[in-house]
């Protein structure tokens, strides 16, 4: 059976000498895999285009004997120059697309989901912000079911609770939870959107990001040993 869609892909693995296990947010919204063979002539070409957040067009052909569709050709949509060329936004790609991969289950569809990835990837080719995947990762939230609750408290302190996914006026009696002032930036992150008026030092930012990561790996079993944290955080801290 063969098929053609867009697809953007996230992940590879090794699968044998010369085939690839290779993970997509297909265009349906549902994250898929398959397998690709070949690392030669015009297979190599096509290999190249698989790198992180890259969107294509992936034919696929799926043998009554196999379990798992094969990749037949992979076509680039859209040139992501910056993307794949500068390398601090070669790390955030590598680390948003293990973070997607990682959060979804196979076959889950939900066609919103690749729309709002597309086009906020658009944005980070066009132009990169140093919050953007900040931003990008809390804004995930409300397609995996983990939306936090925006409920500061007005002009009160409050402690944004991990556990719970909102803020609360009451410390928490567990260890999950930010400070008065990093709860602050998150509201203002959750607030600001793509706007990017939120101002953050080095240390705020990666104070939030290993926050976010961690309300991700409470909330969702998938989200453990990201091997793309270790670059990010060697790269920005």
């Amino acid at each position: 059976m063969e098929a053609s869609q867009k697809a953007i892909f996230l992940w590879k693995v090794r699968f044998r000498e010369s085939s690839f296990m290779v993970k997509f947010l297909s265009e349906r919204g549902a994250l898929e895999t398959y397998v690709f063979q070949g690392s030669k002539g015009i297979k190599k070409g096509q290999l190249a285009q698989l790198f992180p957040l890259n969107e294509v067009e992936v034919e696929t052909y799926k043998s009554p004997k196999s379990s798992l569709a094969s990749i037949r050709s992979v076509k680039t949509l859209k040139p992501r120059t910056n993307i794949r060329g500068k390398m601090e936004q070669t790390a955030v790609a590598f680390f948003l697309a293990e973070m997607i991969a990682k959060s979804l289950k196979e076959n889950d569809a939900q066609p919103a989901l690749y729309d709002f990835v597309s086009s906020s990837i658009d944005l980070f080719e066009e132009r990169y912000q140093p919050n953007f995947y900040l931003v990008f990762l809390l804004k995930l939230t409300r397609y995996l079911g983990i939306q936090p609750a925006n409920n500061f408290p007005g002009n009160r302190s409050a402690f944004f609770d991990l556990n719970e996914g909102q803020f609360t006026i009451l410390r928490p009696v567990h260890i999950n939870y930010l400070e008065v002032y990093e709860s602050k930036i998150m509201r203002n992150l959750m607030e600001d959107g793509y706007d990017f008026e939120v101002q953050l030092s080095k240390s705020e930012r990666n104070t939030i990001r290993d926050s976010i990561v961690k309300y991700y790996a409470l909330h969702l079993e998938g989200v453990s040993s990201l091997k793309s944290l270790s670059v990010l955080q060697e790269l920005f801290d």
